[in-house]
């Protein structure tokens, strides 16, 4: 069998192609991007694989838009940490719509789903699918252990207001204004933390939706955000994620 991934989040590639690696050593991953306008080329180019696993967030827009231009009849896969498009990932020839972060049990399910399809008389049952999308919400972090001079202290991930690397070490900023050290690393806190209050805007800061005051313009299509409490870096969002950035913003 064969796959492709679609997917602009590294962590996550890293993560769902450990998985399938885990959960079927014979899948072969044919091909993987992270914009729309990648795989409708690829679509129009290339063999159709056997399953998608797509995002659905990617930098370029949302993944729907893939399969208005170019028709493809091999079974999809969603991936995603939003749980609000399951109705409309459902029409376009998806067999499962599973939330970030991916639990190996909830892989093998969608997997297990994708073998069956091969059975002459099996009969899809949308209500259960659909039931699916509202049942096993992921559970986020709530708390972190942060350093204060010699000591460590349980600190409520709620409290915080931006995440950020700095010289190779992982800070956070309370809303208060007061910086602690954190025992982690960046990758991994972004997949712990729920991507309706906490958004990566690049690759050294994540912040929280309460910390945005303010967006403006900046050189080259980017923007900036005026944040409080400001924090020691610039807040300037990667071109890449800006419509993102704004879209998860007026959510």
């Amino acid at each position: 069998m064969t796959c492709w991934i679609i997917e602009d989040e590294p962590p996550a590639l890293r993560r769902l192609t450990k998985l399938l690696a885990e959960a079927r050593p014979n899948l072969s991953i044919a091909f993987s991007t992270d914009s729309i306008a990648s795989c409708v080329r690829a679509l129009k180019s290339m063999p159709h694989p056997d399953v998608i696993f797509s995002d659905i967030h990617l930098a370029d827009g949302l993944a729907f838009s893939i399969w208005e231009e170019k028709r493809c009849n091999c079974p999809i896969i969603f991936t995603t940490a939003y749980d609000q498009y399951g109705i409309r990932a459902f029409r376009v020839n998806s067999i499962d719509y599973l939330l970030k972060p991916i639990e190996t049990t909830d892989l093998e399910r969608a997997l297990a789903k994708l073998e069956d399809r091969s059975r002459p008389n099996l009969n899809q049952d949308w209500s259960q699918l659909a039931a699916l999308i509202q049942q096993g919400q992921p559970t986020y972090r709530e708390r972190f252990l942060a350093q204060k001079g010699q000591e460590w202290l349980p600190i409520r991930v709620d409290d915080l207001r931006q995440i950020y690397s700095s010289d190779g070490l992982t800070f956070a900023l309370t809303s208060a204004g007061q910086r602690l050290l954190l025992d982690d690393i960046l990758d991994r806190i972004e997949e712990e933390i729920d991507p309706k209050n906490w958004f990566r805007i690049n690759r050294a800061q994540i912040i929280h939706i309460d910390a945005v005051r303010k967006i403006q313009p900046y050189f080259n299509h980017r923007i900036v955000l005026e944040l409080s409490p400001k924090g020691e870096l610039e807040n300037m969002v990667s071109r890449q994620r800006v419509k993102e950035c704004k879209a998860w913003m007026g959510r």
